[in-house]
């Protein structure tokens, strides 16, 4: 009986814990004027006149979202509304209750937006595409959480007509849908599109994989596409030995498409989604089919690479995450067979090696580097290929001090095994420690010199495997190969399996 008094007395608080919210997002067939009408109900922990949601005025880039927001509305005429921007907040006053349900409209603001606008909600007659957290607005009393909260929360897809597709990176083509998870890095990390797209699928050991597409794309064969999507999906997974989650989608849309040659580029940008990625590109005859082969392999490779393996310190880190992500999307296209040997180094030493030593900061250091990252493309790059060049360095360095018995895929693998355990995170002194264990010898001045102070990496032949050389071209290093390609190819690559699954559940 004191057990069952005890669990009563407990329920009410592990039922907060769970942080249950219902979501009902409807349709219109004047969504373009309206908007995605999203109607939200929870429950607070104490009963108050008003609430404070959380709704980010920033996602990734985009500024004054709140923009997009509008048409408030409350369960009865008592409800009253502010929107106060520089606090990412909406305030809701409501009768003293605990029981809080209102809606809103996101739609455009805007009726055309620019190439470079790539997450702004986009919401027309014809189709939707707006990132979780410029979606679904959150209570505050979950957002303030001193550590990264779970939430339960129940989307309805209402009166959209059959037929419709309706797609997110939790689930494909359901009118109701529960999410259970984490807020920050999943719920909020996530996408929903509708309308003209198009769905493809296959699957991987059983687990579904999905190409969610819209437009009529110049120089991309979408059965082309789709392919390359699988074989890069297999060489990465095959790579770390991991089934995948669940469901994972690659979403790939159009910001601008012109038939004409009025612009002759192509501006294209991925970001890595929990459980997929996204990929936006103006469409346009310029559409560049090498550019998207490496946005597949970078952009998944992020799966792992500032995913699985989380960084402690983003910005100062995204010489791993994002360099080393770079360097995998290089050595994966030699991996499954879609660059040659000349090729990978024709774009090595163009897009990483030259990149880096035409970039005017190349030398700025580490703390320059993040707190100008998202101000400057030049900084931005930088990340990049100063890590993708140190990543190849020390792969050739493993590989000739271990006689070819270990390289960088080893250490690689050994790190997602460290960081996947609960609470365990990338840091440079977790990298220094296993280098040491694999070099048997300490780079931490070496790291110090080159990485964090930004020194050019030295990058000699000596310093890499037989069949690699470097020329010095007008004071940039240069780095050609010797002797038999496949000889070098299977030296470098030095493939074998992962040692131990790390399939998720």
């Amino acid at each position: 009986m004191k057990l069952l008094l005890l669990f009563c007395c407990l329920l009410p608080t592990l039922l907060l814990a769970q942080h249950r919210l219902d979501y009902a997002v409807h349709y219109s067939p004047n969504l373009g004027t309206e908007g995605l009408r999203v109607q939200l109900s929870v429950r607070t922990p104490k009963a108050t006149d008003s609430t404070y949601f959380h709704f980010a005025n920033e996602v990734w880039g985009e500024k004054n979202l709140l923009a997009c927001l509008g048409g408030f509305a409350g369960e009865n005429a008592q409800y009253r509304f502010r929107v106060v921007p520089d606090s990412n907040r909406i305030v809701v006053y409501h009768p003293r209750t605990r029981s809080v349900s209102f809606s809103y409209r996101v739609k455009q603001d805007a009726a055309e937006y620019p190439r470079d606008a790539f997450n702004r909600p986009r919401v027309t007659d014809t189709y939707f595409h707006v990132l979780g957290e410029s979606l679904f607005a959150m209570p505050e009393f979950i957002t303030n959480a001193p550590t990264e909260p779970s939430i339960t929360a129940s989307i309805r897809w209402v009166g959209f007509p059959a037929g419709y597709v309706l797609h997110n990176t939790f689930a494909s083509q359901v009118a109701q849908q529960t999410f259970r998870g984490k807020l920050w890095t999943q719920f909020y990390r996530s996408l929903y599109v509708g309308g003209d797209y198009r769905l493809q699928q296959f699957s991987y050991r059983n687990k579904p994989v999905y190409l969610a597409v819209r437009g009529q794309w110049h120089n991309y064969d979408e059965a082309r596409v789709l392919s390359n999507l699988q074989q890069v999906l297999s060489t990465q997974r095959e790579f770390w030995n991991d089934a995948g989650p669940a469901l994972y989608t690659v979403f790939m849309s159009p910001t601008i498409s012109t038939a004409d040659t009025t612009w002759h580029g192509q501006s294209m940008r991925g970001e890595s989604l929990h459980q997929g990625f996204k990929l936006q590109s103006s469409n346009n005859p310029f559409n560049n089919w090498d550019v998207l082969s490496y946005m597949f392999n970078h952009e998944m490779m992020h799966d792992w690479l500032g995913g699985q393996i989380g960084a402690a310190h983003e910005e100062l880190n995204y010489w791993f995450t994002e360099g080393f992500t770079d360097y995998y999307a290089y050595k994966n296209r030699l991996r499954n067979g879609s660059l040659s040997l000349e090729d990978w180094v024709k774009s090595f030493n163009s897009r990483i090696i030259k990149s880096l030593y035409n970039n005017p900061e190349r030398n700025q250091p580490n703390y320059v580097l993040k707190d100008n990252f998202w101000k400057s493309r030049s900084f931005e790059t930088l990340a990049y290929r100063r890590g993708a060049v140190f990543a190849f360095w020390l792969d050739n360095q493993i590989l000739k001090k271990t006689n070819y018995t270990r390289s960088l895929d080893d250490l690689m693998r050994e790190m997602l095994q460290a960081c996947r355990q609960p609470g365990q995170q990338f840091t440079d002194e977790r990298f220094l420690a296993m280098v040491q264990e694999y070099l048997h010898q300490d780079i931490s001045a070496f790291f110090q010199k080159h990485i964090l102070v930004g020194a050019d990496l030295p990058l000699a032949t000596a310093d890499l495997i037989e069949g690699f050389a470097v020329e010095t071209v007008q004071g940039m290093p240069v780095l050609k190969t010797t002797g038999a390609s496949n000889a070098v190819r299977e030296r470098y690559l030095n493939n074998k399996p992962a040692a131990k699954s790390v399939a998720q559940k």
